[in-house]
């Protein structure tokens, strides 16, 4: 074959690796249509929408979009809340994201100033996410526990510090709810539905998130052009002449193969009539498999429903335990309080009763010098007395 006859296997390649990406978006937008569906569904009828949709795709014969469908985890009470805001575009998201993103500029300036600024605004932000929870709570006549309110308001402090965070609560598809330590990245494992590439579900229209079309699109344009390698053209030709080369080995082993197996087998026949037994069978396998998996999915959201249960029990036992030490130390001081006073009028009054033992003392002293000194006069008095009685009486003269 003349050089100029051969195909460009560059253009080839080109071609394969453009069609093999138009089905990759093909199959990601199928599973992001159900996963848009199914995290808009009540949490009871997660599991058998789950298992419906498994079903269509194998029956268009998307076994890997099947597959990836029945992986989609279902979400825990605060996250569905959470997706339940995100799908109704509730205004809380978007301040949040606003709120985000100056608080991260201010945190990676270290503008401790402007951090400060927007504690306000943080604090009313994450009130106003709690406070669209129980709308979608009144909304569905459920109720919101103190275990799941502190979830939510978790999982908008950790959307505030990392925007990988914010991109999972704006998703639509959250799990689990989120939290952040104060410092490093926040836990992001198993918290939102992604596609097999890693790539996060997102159920709501118009999202920041580029498609990974677009990606590979921008990856693209980073890469070097063909004009740039002008220099490599004959490193590429004799690229291209290897790959020629391995292409014919491969045909040749494959048919080598080929015989192989048709020396070995009963006919094409009896390989087809197999091969159908062995779909039918894995139908019968997957569709067992998607049955055990939602029983024990099942059981196990019936297990996290009884744990929740027993946390909101031993928050109120907690809560009522405290309250009453609360009034045990208030009693305690008021107990307190009154026995200084009274250890207080007691100083007070033994104060008193020494301040009058000393005049009594003062005043019994003062008693007896008043007697001594009686004493003195009356015996003063009686030595005149018979002093002026034995002194003879002068005659009156005439």
């Amino acid at each position: 074959m003349a050089p100029s006859d051969r195909p460009d296997p560059r253009g080839t390649a080109e071609d394969e690796r453009q069609n093999s990406e138009d089905r990759e978006d093909e199959a990601h937008a199928l599973v992001r249509a159900a996963a848009s569906r199914l995290y808009a569904e009540a949490p009871a009828d997660f599991i058998a929408t789950r298992t419906a949709l498994v079903k269509e795709a194998k029956a268009a014969g998307a076994k890997d979009v099947a597959k990836e469908i029945g992986a989609l985890r279902k979400p825990s009470v605060a996250a569905w809340f959470i997706n339940q805001v995100a799908h109704a575009q509730h205004p809380v998201i978007a301040e949040l994201a606003d709120l985000g993103a100056r608080l991260r500029q201010a945190t990676s300036t270290l503008d401790a100033a402007a951090i400060t600024s927007m504690r306000g605004d943080r604090d009313a932000v994450l009130a106003d996410l709690v406070r669209a929870v129980h709308e979608v709570a009144d909304d569905q006549e459920q109720s919101v526990s103190a275990s799941v309110e502190a979830e939510v308001r978790d999982t908008g402090i950790a959307a505030l510090a990392d925007e990988a965070a914010e991109e999972v609560l704006r998703s639509g598809t959250m799990t689990r709810a989120l939290a952040y330590a104060g410092f490093g990245e926040v836990d992001l494992s198993q918290s939102a539905a992604t596609t097999s590439t890693g790539v996060v579900l997102t159920s709501i229209p118009g999202g920041r998130k580029k498609s990974d079309k677009a990606e590979r699109a921008q990856q693209a344009s980073d890469a070097p052009t063909a004009e740039e390698d002008t220099t490599d053209e004959v490193e590429v030709e004799e690229d291209s002449e290897a790959a020629e080369l391995a292409e014919v080995e491969e045909d040749s082993e494959a048919a080598e193969l080929v015989e192989d197996e048709n020396e070995s087998g009963d006919g094409d026949d009896h390989d087809v009539e197999d091969n159908e037994d062995d779909e039918d069978s894995e139908d019968d396998d997957d569709g067992a498999d998607a049955l055990a998996e939602a029983a024990a999915e099942e059981e196990h959201e019936r297990r996290i429903a009884q744990a929740e249960q027993a946390v909101d029990s031993a928050s109120r036992e907690i809560g009522r335990r405290r309250a009453a030490l609360d009034a045990a130390r208030n009693r305690s001081d008021a107990t307190r309080q009154r026995i200084q006073k009274l250890e207080a009028q007691l100083e007070r009054a033994r104060a008193d009763d020494d301040d009058a033992l000393d005049k009594v003392s003062q005043a019994v002293a003062a008693a007896k010098r008043a007697e001594a000194d009686l004493k003195t006069a009356r015996a003063a008095l009686s030595d005149l007395s018979e002093q002026a009685e034995q002194t003879p009486q002068p005659e009156p003269t005439e």
